[in-house]
């Protein structure tokens, strides 16, 4: 990855392709679809994401990279860098999307930067355990199948895994209808940190009393995390 991104930042900064988030640069290396403008995008950014929450960010990549490809999904925080897809397979993604994809890895820099504070009472670990147990059950009621499964669903080594079975082996349209008032989305059922970062993405973007009501420790948590802002 390194190296694709070394030759792709040479060619950014040698046609111009380079823009700021606050003093963050953002490097376009491969080119979004025609109607997504990432400076709109951006302005976006600066209106619901305060500086403070991003400063310790070296940068936004936007290209097709093997990792997220590998992964099937479309952006992830690696050392202090958010890698964001250009969605070449995905002509249909809106700006609403890039911007989710965006806001979503910017809740796991600062889980990062705050982590202790977080989960270092076990308060949020409680609450998202005990929904684990809820949605185990209503998956059981609804005669979906654990044979093999063994302790799948409370295992942090098993994330990819969880992940597969969700939605391959429930279907999202039934995963969504059986998360629904459980959890902020289905996919923060697979890790502890995805539960944290699909809720601090729902209090930033979505529906902050809906939060509160269905995750009252993690709304609690990141309103008091927030708040040090």
């Amino acid at each position: 990855m390194k190296k694709y991104i070394t030759h792709s930042v040479k060619k950014s900064l040698k046609e111009r392709k380079e823009y700021f988030l606050y003093d963050i640069p953002v490097y376009i290396l491969d080119h979004l679809p025609e109607h997504i403008d990432i400076e709109n995008i951006l302005n976006d950014l600066k209106e619901i994401v305060p500086y403070e929450f991003i400063s310790s960010l070296e940068g936004i990549y936007i290209g097709e990279f093997p990792e997220l490809k590998d992964r099937n999904i479309q952006a992830v925080l690696r050392d202090g860098a958010i890698y964001l897809s250009s969605f070449k397979e995905f002509p249909n993604v809106t700006e609403e999307i890039v911007l989710k994809d965006i806001v979503h890895e910017v809740a796991h820099l600062i889980e990062d930067n705050h982590y202790f504070d977080i989960y270092g009472d076990d308060i949020i670990e409680r609450e998202y355990l005990g929904k684990k147990r809820r949605l185990v059950d209503l998956l059981r009621s609804n005669n979906v199948s654990f044979v093999g499964m063994g302790n799948l669903f409370f295992s942090d080594d098993q994330v990819d895994e969880l992940d597969d079975f969700l939605y391959k082996k429930v279907g999202y349209d039934n995963l969504s209808a059986l998360t629904a008032g459980l959890f902020s989305s289905p996919y923060s059922v697979t890790s502890i940190r995805e539960y944290f970062a699909n809720g601090l993405e729902e209090y930033i973007l979505g529906d902050v009393n809906y939060l509160k009501e269905i995750s009252p420790a993690l709304f609690k948590k990141i309103d008091e995390l927030l708040s040090l802002y």
